[in-house]
């Protein structure tokens, strides 16, 4: 082992600035004790500092073999992949740590920050909840903004309020957390309380010279103030930035300027945009066409909490319907969960990926593949559990939009499951896509032709199923169920097999605060106000009739 006194002087020589002489005399000390651990942390920092990445690497990876449970130097080997690039390599060092030491919070909270990047916001959370549990007060506090904005996310927006004022109480300068702390209050209804947080931010802002000035506009946006938000962005040039013209082209929309509206609504989404590859999505509507009948199908699992699916477009009215619902004793709302993706890919793997799924799917008549449906029902049970879905309520909601398209998936492994379909006009549903950020639909949301395109190519896909697979879900109008709820709601409760309850008819009362941009609509009683939003627009809207007619035939609407 080096004497202590040689290894001080060597750290003095890192302090110092002095990487290339540090480097020389770690080197030279290694040659005579490789398995130096401190010697081999000081070469792979002054290898790196000198520009060395790959004796750098050597050198921490050399370190992590000899001392496999140091997690102090699998944290160092992760955050120098971080650093150079390298984010999944990193991750995996850092899932290491977690095998190897399951309390081990730098690897939490760094696999926690990237499963929140990845939308894995349920374990996300998980994670950071973890590290935090493990990790001195100042340094837990200093995740409590990465935990609250996944938490705000997830629906949660009390304690992501909760967090964010942790963080602000460990450093009351933080931007970042006083905008969560009003984003927490916004989402929450709470009107008063973004007003007061918000001008706490805007003092941050403004003493850092840095831009609230949307975050302010989304607030006074809440309730009455929202004629003073729109004086503000009236005030914005138009080469703004797309989430303020959305705003602005919606609150345009709300005051009768709709040809203002609209050109806001498309500037926006044009800067926003994100790609969508038409002939991927072509290829893949045309894939699900080929999906084959007469499958195996799982057998009930009566043990735990049952999938009701609630299915459509995008602003079509799934989150009204999914609140209404849940509103029922028996039924949790889930939200938007990603548990039908993952089966798809789940069920690809087993089934083989040499073929596209609809044709592997084939494979399930043979007698060594019939219990594969068990095992795609288990896989998404799993999954609820883990989102805390399986306690409690007999049933729970997943409205996920569009997963009709994975209807018959979800029929192998839930074929009792009620399937609800929200129907609204096309051109509606349509306009309030435009006018709202979103990446659901393979990024259609970005142009009116992509989105006209994929609304088109989802109803084809529907009607396929019922034709010729007996696919038949309750079609709920969203047009009716504005205007006869009781009616509706009776159809739609007795295709899930429970009476209606009392508490449905105040489902706006409810405390639980739904992560979509349809929150603040949601806590309204039922009214008529979005039908027929599509009528100021019908000038530019009169392209992409031609494309969604079979829809609007389909539906019982006319443009």
């Amino acid at each position: 082992m080096t004497a202590p006194a040689t290894i001080d002087s060597l750290r003095h020589a890192l302090h110092a600035g002095q990487h290339a002489a540090a480097a020389r005399d770690a080197e030279r000390l290694l040659a005579a004790s490789p398995d130096d651990i401190d010697l081999l942390e000081i070469a792979a920092i002054a290898a790196e500092a000198g520009g060395d990445r790959a004796r750098a690497e050597r050198r921490l990876r050399h370190l992590v073999a000899i001392a496999p449970d140091a997690l102090w130097a699998r944290d160092d080997l992760a955050h120098f992949l971080l650093r150079h690039g390298r984010a999944d390599e990193a991750e995996a060092v850092a899932r290491d740590a977690i095998a190897l030491a399951p309390d081990a919070p730098a690897a939490h909270a760094f696999i926690g920050q990237r499963m929140i990047q990845r939308e894995a916001l349920v374990e996300g959370a998980w994670h950071l909840r973890t590290a935090r549990r493990h990790l001195p007060a100042a340094e837990a506090a200093q995740l409590a903004r990465a935990l609250g904005r996944a938490l705000l996310r997830l629906g949660e927006p009390q304690e992501a309020a909760a967090l964010a004022r942790e963080a602000l109480a460990a450093a009351p300068a933080s931007l970042d957390a006083a905008t969560l702390a009003t984003e927490a209050a916004e989402q929450s209804g709470d009107a008063a309380a973004a007003e007061a947080a918000f001008a706490h931010a805007e003092r941050i802002a403004a003493a850092t010279g840095r831009d609230v000035a949307l975050l302010g506009a989304r607030v006074l946006a809440m309730g009455a103030r929202w004629r003073e938000a729109l004086a503000r962005l009236d005030r914005l040039p138009d080469d703004a930035g797309g989430a303020a013209l959305l705003l602005r082209g919606r609150l345009r929309d709300r005051a009768g300027r709709h040809e203002a509206a609209w050109r806001d609504i498309v500037a926006g989404k044009a800067r926003l945009a994100r790609p969508y590859d038409r002939d991927v999505v072509e290829r893949q509507f045309a894939q699900q066409r080929a999906w084959p009948a007469a499958l195996p199908a799982a057998p009930l699992r009566p043990d735990v909490a049952q999938p009701v699916f609630i299915m459509g477009m995008p602003r079509s009215g799934t989150t009204l319907l999914e609140q209404i619902v849940s509103a029922h004793p028996d039924i949790h709302a889930g939200g938007e969960l990603p548990f039908v993706a993952e089966l798809r890919a789940f069920a690809h793997g087993l089934l083989g990926t040499d073929v596209p799924l609809p044709v592997a799917v084939a494979r399930l008549r043979i007698a060594d593949r019939h219990h594969l449906p068990a095992l795609f029902r288990d896989f998404y049970l799993a999954r609820a559990r883990q989102y805390g879905l399986d306690g409690g309520a007999r049933l729970f909601t997943d409205k996920m939009p569009l997963n009709e398209v994975d209807a018959p998936l979800i029929r192998l492994a839930f074929p009792d499951a009620p399937l609800l379909l929200m129907r609204r006009h096309p051109l509606d549903t349509l306009v309030s896509v435009m006018a709202h950020d979103m990446t659901h639909g393979a990024n259609c949301a970005y142009r009116l032709e992509d989105a006209a395109h994929h609304l088109a190519g989802v109803s084809d896909v529907v009607a396929d199923y019922r034709d010729r697979l007996g696919i038949a879900p309750l079609i709920v109008r969203y047009e009716d169920l504005v205007t006869d709820p009781e009616t509706q709601v009776a159809r739609v409760m007795a295709a899930i097999g429970l009476p209606p309850h009392p508490a449905q008819r105040d489902f706006h009362r409810q405390s639980r605060h739904a992560p979509t941009p349809s929150h603040a609509q949601v806590r309204e009683p039922l009214h008529a106000r979005a039908v027929e939003r599509w009528r100021p627009y019908a000038a530019a809207l009169a392209p992409i009739v031609p494309v969604v007619a079979a829809a609007l035939e389909r539906g019982g609407y006319t443009a």
